[in-house]
């Protein structure tokens, strides 16, 4: 019985057997998928198909299976950027062993050294993930007769939500980092962020023939859940955009991400020597992913539900939208103070 399974951006292709192992193969077309499973199909019934026993991994490096998988699986996915910084990292770890030698005990010696430099469970379990694909690939791709050593092993739990609020006073001193530093793009893109709640990757990405000035409203195209979405922004965004000049490269911020990221360690940096309050200096752990969390929750602060919330920031689940939003004491207050003047 064939059945067809889309994966991401590939087709896996599965012919169960009574009695026999389970025939599989991955294609890059749906109809690709269905034409191998007709054939092969055709060749069970009429008792002509040749049984091919799975070559073992021998003479094969993590390095060779790693590259090859960048190369074939990694570069269809969104998220191509992230799966080869990983797998790069691997490569510097196990590069020339062979292939069948990163087993269980490898993988979980893995795991402790990530812990070990204080990794979040999500990002070992991104690590998991991404080697679970891999020895996929090895079975499905090349018909390699080995185990994947991460059956078996469990999944790290999920960190707790960041609780981090970029307050005025926080914002304050980046854009005057900003200027100080002569940085005159910088100002733009994270004021946009944090009156949009969109990610570093939108923003970038975003192009003026992305922009409804007439109705206030930002169309992302590609974003990480895969679905596009449409953004409304507020005066302030709103004034941003108007003021910024439309380059030849059509993008609304024509800055890189290398830029980018260098400009905001530099920012961070100045910021933090000038930060004169009370505990802990928020400029040490400051990321640039905070000013989508603080975005969402001003939002929440200002009355919005979660159904609004969720339609501005793409989130599916109520329990992700929550990682997100943080109300604020003061927020909550004025709320409860509003319901009992209305009781009264």
């Amino acid at each position: 019985m064939a059945s067809i399974q889309k994966r991401g951006l590939s087709y896996r292709a599965r012919i169960t057997r009574q009695g026999k192992s389970t025939l599989c193969a991955t294609f890059y077309s749906r109809l690709e998928a269905l034409q191998w499973a007709k054939d092969i199909e055709a060749k069970l019934h009429l008792g002509i198909f040749e049984e091919i026993t799975p070559k073992v991994a021998r003479n094969i490096t993590f390095r060779q299976a790693a590259q090859h998988y960048m190369d074939t699986h990694s570069i269809h996915k969104k998220i191509v950027r992230c799966e080869t910084s990983r797998l790069n990292i691997l490569i510097k770890r196990w590069g020339d062993l062979p292939i069948e030698q990163v087993n269980k005990p490898a993988i979980l010696k893995l795991r402790d050294d990530l812990l070990s430099l204080g990794r979040s469970g999500e990002t070992i379990n991104h690590y998991f993930n991404t080697l679970s694909k891999l020895f996929q690939m090895l079975v499905g791709d090349w018909d390699l007769n080995i185990a994947n050593p991460i059956k078996g092993i469990k999944r790290m739990p999920a960190s707790p939500g960041r609780s981090k609020r970029v307050t005025a006073e926080i914002e304050g001193i980046l854009l005057e980092s900003c200027n100080t530093l002569s940085l005159t793009l910088l100002p733009s893109i994270l004021t946009f962020a944090i009156e949009t709640g969109m990610r570093r990757g939108e923003i970038m990405m975003l192009c003026w023939d992305d922009i409804d000035l007439a109705n206030r409203k930002a169309y992302l195209h590609i974003t990480k859940n895969g679905e596009p979405r449409q953004v409304p922004l507020t005066r302030r965004a709103l004034a941003i955009i108007e003021a910024l000049e439309r380059k030849p490269s059509g993008k609304v911020f024509p800055m890189s991400y290398e830029c980018l990221r260098s400009q905001f360690e530099r920012i961070k940096e100045h910021a933090k020597s000038k930060w004169s309050g009370h505990g802990k200096n928020p400029f040490e752990d400051l990321r640039f992913h905070d000013l989508r969390h603080e975005a969402l929750s001003r939002l929440s602060d200002a009355g919005l539900n979660v159904i609004e919330l969720s339609y501005i920031s793409g989130h599916k689940t109520l329990g992700m939208l929550k990682r997100y939003t943080h109300p604020s004491h003061q927020a909550i207050f004025m709320k409860l103070d509003d319901m009992s003047s209305e009781i009264s």
